[in-house]
This record gives C-alpha cells, structure tokens and sequence, in this order.
C-alpha cells in the first residue's frame, strides 16, 4: 500500500499528508538539483507570492505546500533564464514575458541580472495586467497568438508553462519566429513522458467543472520533451540547451514520491532556449 492509502485507511487527511510529503519532496529536490540558494534569494526578493496564479489559494496550502512548489519551480526557471541572458549578451536588454501573470519572474531577473532594463508581460487577462501594473511594472493586454510583434520588440521572448494552453502553439511559435524581432525564445513546460491532449481536467464530466474555464485553468497540449522539440522545429526553431527540473530527488528515500507527482501533478517541468531557425518551416507549404 502507498501512504496515502495507508493514510486513507486510517481516516487521516490525505489532502494534508500529500502536501507534507511533496513539500518535503521539493526540498530535497531543491538541494540536489542545486535550486535551494537560489530558492533562498528569490524569497528575499519576493516575500510573498500568493498572487502567482488568478485563482485565490488556500492560506494553510500556501504555507504548507504551494510556496515551496511555486518558488522551487521559479527557482528553475530563473537559473534557467539567467543563463539564457548571459548566451544572448550586450546591455539594457529587454525582455518580454508572454503569459506572465503576476511580474513576479520580471521582478526576481531585474533583481539578479542588471543588464536587463526592462521586462513588458504580456497576458490576455486584464486582472494579470493590472496585477503587474499596479507592482510597476510593463504589461501589454493582448493574446499571445496576435500580440504587436512590432511594438514589442525584445532581445529575447520568454514563455513559462504558457504554450500547453494555447489551441495552436504551432502558428503562435511560428509567427515569432518568422516575425519577432528577437531570434531568441525561452520557454518552459509541464514534463511528461509521453504526450497527450489535455490535461486530466478533461476527462471530468461536465458537472464536475466550472460553467466557463480560463486559458490559464486548462492545458490543450501536453507533450514530450521530444515532441515539444519537433514542435519547434517545424515552427522555426532549433534548440541552443535544454534542461529538466524534477519535483522529486534521486539520491533520496523521497524519490518514492515520483509515482505520486505523475499521477497527481507533474513529475517536473522541461525547459529549452530556441534560437530561431526557418530552414525546415520554410520548406512547409501549408502556413
């Protein structure tokens, strides 16, 4: 038996007993894959970033689970777009975050790296834009599929867990890169092994689902690393690295918890930095 059916049989609450175990998961996570110092800064940028998502979250979860989820994964993707800006190089840099919901990535890299200038998120939500506004920061209210790619005009785009809501992430990464000013696109997504359509939320009947879903509540498009990667290329462009962040340790008893997160959540999160490159998107004749 698993814990939580251990738990289950006990009549424990399972809800809470997950949630201390994958937060317990994150930690050791965050350590052996090198994020827990930079965990630790992004804290001290940010204290509190209950605001992340639309949706309000629960004050316990938040202390006892969602703070360490939320903050180890921007800890991954920090790193991840840190390195990025240094390949990319030169001064007064900017960024623009498609799908950014709170500028909270915006804050922690103005922070860390001064050569950015400027990061503008782009959200089709007008709650996430004034969200950002109201912290100062550059948004612009537009769908990522038809924002201005002549009044936005980054040295490189960015797209964190973003691209598996889209209807067609195809046409979206091929417009960047046949029309974007910037060659550079980083962006990062749920990983699984192997792909599917949607997330679990499809599967649910009609009665067990709200009258009308958001963009940011639903996944269209899950997909391998591998197929994400051809996905790209066909697009437009070719990978400069990749990378895998995982929500469980490997040299760890809690590595047990990896059956856990594939089933309840995601195992972890892929991330790639393109550069464009139209050789195969223009040898196809349907766009």
């Amino acid at each position: 038996m698993t814990l939580i059916q251990i738990a289950k049989s006990m009549g424990l609450d399972t809800r809470a007993l997950y949630q201390k175990l994958s937060a317990a998961s994150l930690d050791a996570a965050a350590q052996e894959q090198g994020l827990a110092e930079l965990r630790e800064g992004l804290r001290k940028i940010l204290p509190d970033i209950q605001d992340q998502y639309s949706a309000k979250l629960d004050e316990n979860e938040y202390s006892r689970y969602w703070e360490r989820k939320m903050r180890t994964l921007h800890a991954f993707q920090v790193r991840t777009a840190l390195d990025a800006i240094a390949h990319v190089g030169g001064d007064n840099l900017v960024l623009a975050d498609i799908g950014d919901s709170s500028g909270n990535h915006a804050a922690y890299i103005k922070a860390l790296e001064p050569r950015v200038s400027r990061v503008i998120s782009v959200n089709l939500d007008p709650i996430a834009v004034e969200k950002v506004k109201a912290k100062g920061g550059d948004a612009l209210l537009a769908r990522a599929e038809d924002m201005d790619l002549e009044g936005v005009a980054p040295d490189m785009f960015m797209s964190f867990e973003m691209v598996e809501h889209l209807s067609d992430p195809i046409r979206f990464l091929h417009r960047l890169a046949e029309r974007g000013k910037s060659p550079w696109l980083l962006m990062s997504v749920p990983y699984v092994r192997q792909s599917r359509f949607g997330g679990r939320e499809l599967d649910l009947p009609l009665d067990a689902l709200p009258s009308q879903m958001t963009a940011e509540e639903l996944h269209l498009f899950e997909l391998s690393p591998r197929d994400w990667l051809r996905l790209a290329r066909i697009s437009g462009f070719v990978p400069v690295f990749s990378r895998t962040y995982r929500q469980y340790p490997l040299k760890h008893p809690l590595v047990l918890t990896q059956p856990l997160w594939a089933r309840l959540d995601f195992e972890g999160f892929f991330a790639v930095f393109l550069k464009r490159d139209l050789s195969l998107a223009n040898r196809y004749t349907a766009w």
